[in-house]
C-alpha cells in the first residue's frame, strides 16, 4: 500500500513539474511585474499627444523601445464637448508634423478637422476641402474624425451635425481621391447608452458616460447607422473604424459590417475588456479571417507637459503605466498566457486568456494593414519599403517575444 501511495504521489509530482513548464503555464506579468517585449515591427496607429515637442518623444520611444513598438501614429483630435484640455486639435498639426521630419522611421501624423467651425463660418463646407489638400501636401498622411461629431457638433441652424450629412460628402470624397485614410471614432460602446443593471459589465463604474442622460444625444444605433451609411456613400475612401467599430458587443454584426463595406478596417484600442465575454478561439478565428482588416492601435496618450517630464515620481509612474500597457496588448496577442487588460481595467478580478494569432496573421495585424493603408508609413520606410508597396513584401519575422524583468 505505502509503495502504491508512493508511486501515485511520485507520478503527481512529475505531473505537477510537467504542467509548470509548459508554455503559458506561468502567471502573466501583469502579476509578476515582468514585461513582455515583441520581436515583430509594430505600427500603433492609435496615440494622441497634446505636446508636440521632441521631449515627448523621446519619452515615448524609451517605452516603445522596452516592449519592441517600432512606430506610432499621432492622431490629433477635436475634443469639443468631452472633458479633455486644450492643445489637440488643427492648431498643433505644423508642430507634430515637422517632428515627423525629424523622426519619419518613427512617427505618422493624422490631421483633424474642427467641425465647431460648422456653426460659424459660413463657408466651412467648402474651406475644409481646401485645407484637407493642403495639409497633405504639408505631409499629413490622414484624418482621425473623433465621436463629438453626430453627438455634439453643430451646424449655424443649431441642429447636430450628422455624420453622413450630405454637405460633408465633397471632404469624404476628397480624402479618397488623396489616398488619405479617416480614421473614424463613432459612438461608444452600446451599453454607455443605458443604465445600470445586474447583467451590466462595467456595473457601477464611473466611465461609462451615461448618455442616456442626455436626451440631445442621439442613440446608439442612431450613430452606427449614420457611420454604416457614410461608409455606403464613399466605397472609394479608406476608413479605419477605432475601437472595433464600436462593435465589441456583437462580432457578428461587425464580421457583417466587414463583409458589407470593402473600404473599411478596425483597429483594437481600448476595448479589450469587452472581450471577456467571448470564447478566446473565436476571437482567434475572427482575427484569422479579417486579417487583412483589423490593425494594432493602443490609444496611449504620449506625455503632456513638461512638468511631468520633470518631476521623476510622475515620469516613473507614467513611464510604468505605458509600458504596462503595451506589454499587456502583445502578451495577449502573441501568448496563450492569462493576461490583464491592458490599461488596467479592473486589475483585482478580470483577465483575459490571449489569443497565440499565428505569425502571418501578426505580421499584417502589428505592420502590413498599416503600411498598405497609411502613405509613407514610418515602419515602410525604415524597412526600405517604397510608399504603396504591399506589405506582403516586407519578409516576415519569426515570433520571438520574450518576457523580461
Amino acid at each position: 500500500m505505502r509503495k502504491s501511495i508512493s508511486w501515485v504521489l511520485g507520478l503527481l509530482s512529475a505531473l505537477m513539474a510537467c504542467w509548470a513548464l509548459a508554455p503559458g503555464a506561468l502567471a502573466a506579468p501583469a502579476d509578476s511585474g515582468e514585461v513582455y517585449k515583441s520581436s515583430y515591427r509594430i505600427v500603433d496607429v492609435h496615440t494622441h499627444g497634446a505636446w508636440p515637442t521632441p521631449s515627448a518623444l523621446q519619452a515615448q520611444f524609451a517605452v516603445m523601445d522596452a516592449t519592441g513598438v517600432d512606430a506610432i501614429t499621432l492622431l490629433l483630435f477635436d475634443p469639443a464637448g468631452f472633458p479633455f484640455n486644450g492643445g489637440w486639435s488643427e492648431p498643433n498639426l505644423r508642430a507634430w508634423l515637422e517632428l515627423r521630419r525629424q523622426f519619419p522611421e518613427r512617427l505618422n501624423v493624422f490631421g483633424t478637422v474642427d467641425f465647431g467651425r460648422a456653426a460659424k463660418e459660413p463657408a466651412f463646407f467648402q474651406e475644409i476641402v481646401t485645407e484637407l489638400s493642403a495639409a497633405a501636401k504639408l505631409g499629413m498622411q490622414g484624418i482621425k474624425i473623433w465621436k463629438n461629431l453626430g453627438m455634439h457638433h453643430r451646424d449655424a441652424s443649431g441642429a447636430l451635425l450628422k455624420i453622413d450629412d450630405p454637405r460633408l460628402d465633397p471632404f469624404w470624397t476628397q480624402c479618397g481621391e488623396l489616398g488619405l485614410p479617416v480614421l473614424i471614432h463613432t459612438a461608444d460602446p452600446r451599453e454607455y447608452w443605458y443604465p445600470n443593471t445586474y447583467n451590466t459589465f462595467q456595473y457601477k463604474q464611473g466611465n461609462t458616460a451615461r448618455y442616456y442622460e442626455h436626451p440631445v444625444v442621439p442613440g446608439w444605433e442612431e450613430l452606427i447607422r449614420q457611420r454604416d451609411h457614410l461608409l455606403q456613400k464613399h466605397p472609394a475612401t479608406d476608413f479605419i473604424a477605432a475601437h472595433f467599430a464600436s462593435l465589441t458587443s456583437d462580432l457578428d454584426q461587425l464580421a457583417e459590417l466587414l463583409d458589407k463595406f470593402p473600404n473599411l478596417s478596425v483597429e483594437c484600442s481600448a476595448r479589450l475588456r469587452f472581450f471577456y465575454r467571448y470564447h478566446p478561439e473565436a476571437i482567434r478565428d475572427f482575427f484569422i479571417k479579417y486579417q487583412d482588416r483589423i490593425l494594432f492601435g493602443s490609444d496611449i496618450f504620449l506625455i503632456a507637459d513638461e512638468k511631468t517630464l520633470q518631476n521623476e515620481t510622475t515620469l516613473k509612474a507614467w513611464r510604468q503605466r505605458q509600458t504596462r500597457a503595451y506589454s499587456d496588448y502583445l502578451e495577449y496577442f502573441e501568448t496563450d498566457h492569462m493576461v490583464m487588460v491592458p490599461g488596467g481595467y479592473q486589475p483585482q478580478w478580470l483577465r483575459l486568456k490571449g489569443i497565440h494569432l499565428p505569425p502571418a496573421v501578426l505580421e499584417k495585424f502589428y505592420h502590413g494593414n498599416a503600411e498598405r493603408l497609411i502613405r509613407g508609413s514610418a515602419r515602410a520606410l525604415a524597412a526600405g519599403q517604397s510608399e504603396g508597396a504591399p506589405a506582403g513584401s516586407i519578409a516576415p519575422v519569426a515570433p520571438t517575444g520574450v518576457l523580461v524583468k
